[in-house]
This record gives C-alpha cells, sequence and structure tokens, in this order.
C-alpha cells in the first residue's frame, strides 16, 4: 500500500463522512500519529474517482489535496474547482499562481512534486 496523498482535515466540511466515503470506495486510510489528518492510497487509474469524493468536501476554494506519483514523475493537484496533473516547473508555477489567485496563501503552495 502506496499512501500517497495527505489529506489536513481542517480543509474539509464533513471529514468524518468524507472518510466513510472513501473507506466504502475501497481506499485505503491510514491516520498520522496523534493527529486528526489521514494519509490515503490513491493508484494512479482511481485518481479521478478520489477527486470526485474529495471535491464536494472542501471548505474553501482554495484548499487542496496532493497526490504524488513518483514512479511516473506526476503530481495530482486537486482544488475545489479544478484537478491539474503537473508533471514540469512551468505547470508547477502556473498552478501556485492559480492557487494563490484564488485565496492560498503563498505560503501554503508548498506541495511536493514528483518529476
Amino acid at each position: 500500500m502506496h499512501l500517497n496523498a495527505y489529506m489536513l482535515d481542517w480543509t474539509f466540511d464533513g471529514f468524518d463522512d468524507l472518510k466513510r466515503a472513501l473507506t466504502a470506495h475501497g481506499f485505503a486510510l491510514e491516520p498520522e500519529p496523534e493527529s486528526p489528518h489521514i494519509r490515503v492510497a490513491v493508484p494512479l487509474d482511481r485518481v479521478e474517482t478520489f477527486a470526485g469524493l474529495v471535491r464536494p468536501h472542501f471548505n474553501a476554494r482554495c484548499n487542496y489535496v496532493d497526490v504524488q506519483y513518483p514512479a511516473e514523475g506526476l503530481t495530482v493537484l486537486i482544488f475545489q474547482e479544478e484537478v491539474f496533473r503537473i508533471t514540469t516547473h512551468a505547470q508547477d508555477a502556473q498552478v501556485r499562481a492559480w492557487a494563490i489567485g484564488v485565496g492560498l496563501p503563498p505560503e501554503q503552495a508548498d506541495w511536493p512534486v514528483s518529476f
């Protein structure tokens, strides 16, 4: 099991409902030690299903989940309104600018990348 998505509880409404939905759809979850946050295993062929479950629960348009696929050289960023597939530094810079433009504080536009 490769836990490749990190979800902060405070960025979602109905976080317990979301966790139940993810589990019901077969996603493996692991709680962070001493934290309400979780890590999730998201196979690449199921990232759209994962995004469809997560997006309605974000409590702000600038909140996001990053999903890392190092073997594929891919980072997927899921926001309330957009899903981005990032494979280059130029794409990453464009997404960071977009996220800051919709209200993400610049210091929180610090997701890791896998390319």
